[in-house]
């Protein structure tokens, strides 16, 4: 187990997509949402930047 590797940048991608999936989210909201389930910062702008979700999107 020692050797598992996670890339938790693209696991805060899935659950980014399936929030735009169900459910309204500005950028920052979904950001914000996604550092509630325990995602850096950084870990969760790399997955809401990936869902294409701009300010522009709200």
């Amino acid at each position: 187990m020692d050797n598992i590797e996670v890339d938790w940048n693209e696991q805060a991608v899935k659950p980014a997509e399936q929030y735009l999936q169900f459910s309204s989210f500005s950028r920052s909201g979904l950001i914000t949402q996604l550092k509630f389930e325990g995602f850096t910062t950084e870990e969760a702008t790399y997955g809401v930047d990936q869902t294409g979700l701009t300010d522009d999107n709200n």
